[in-house]
């Protein structure tokens, strides 16, 4: 049901505008839309969990031998400012789904716009079934297995984005007998270079869809940092 209806909205854009290209950035700037709600609720926790950490690294410092009472004096903390720890998880529940099914649907574009419209142009690409390869802008023997320059956008806006999301879960969670998260570091690195490497090999139409969703977050999250300043106002 949920693949029908993304199909059917980005076929609906496609009959608006007739051309694919352009159907897949207003299709993903509208998902982008959609998600919005969800990605200021999940902000604003953030920026809650931020405010409190302090008062929550005192509770771990004077509780640090006793775990059980450590958990109830926190469970109380959040009481007391009206928030629910597990509630920044429920953006991210939700949103995948949804991303997932983005990804099926852009795979079978021509069952949902025609095939003719897949093999248009678009930009500097021949067309956004193939990979975008360098073939595409330097005529060069091997130029074919070498990612694009789509891949190389959605590859440096996955790695900013990941960065920046790192730096304000690492204030969040900063605690001076908390654990350190490595693991955040290493997909920092690891994911935008498989999203480089994807490029080659995944369809440009679906590559173009991650670019400009990347491009968007990051300029979502900029945004969204410069209202939820956490500065502004401290938790007494």
């Amino acid at each position: 049901m949920l693949k029908n209806l993304i199909a059917s909205l980005l076929s609906g854009i496609y009959g608006f505008v007739g051309n694919y290209g352009l159907s897949i950035i207003l299709f993903t700037l509208f998902i982008r839309l959609i998600l919005l709600p969800f990605a200021i609720q999940s902000k604003k926790n953030m920026v809650v969990m931020q405010k409190l950490q302090p008062l929550v690294n005192e509770l771990q410092k004077k509780y640090k031998n006793d775990p059980k009472t450590l958990q109830q004096k926190q469970m109380e903390l959040y009481k007391e400012h009206n928030h629910n720890p597990l509630s920044g998880c429920l953006p991210l529940l939700i949103q995948m789904p949804i991303i997932f099914t983005l990804f099926s649907v852009l795979r079978d574009a021509a069952s949902y716009v025609p095939q003719s419209a897949i093999d248009q142009p678009f930009l500097w690409l021949p067309n956004l079934v193939d990979p975008d390869t360098l073939a595409n802008v330097v005529n060069m023997s091997g130029a074919e297995r070498i990612p694009g320059v789509l891949p190389i956008i959605a590859a440096v806006f996955t790695f900013i984005t990941f960065k920046m999301t790192q730096s304000q879960t690492a204030a969040v969670q900063a605690s001076p007998d908390g654990p350190k998260a490595p693991n955040m570091n290493f997909m920092a690195y690891v994911f935008p270079v498989l999203i480089l490497m994807s490029g080659a090999s995944y369809s440009a139409g679906l590559i173009l869809y991650w670019a400009f969703s990347t491009i968007l977050q990051f300029v979502q999250d900029r945004l969204l940092n410069a209202y939820f300043n956490p500065k502004e106002d401290k938790v007494a």
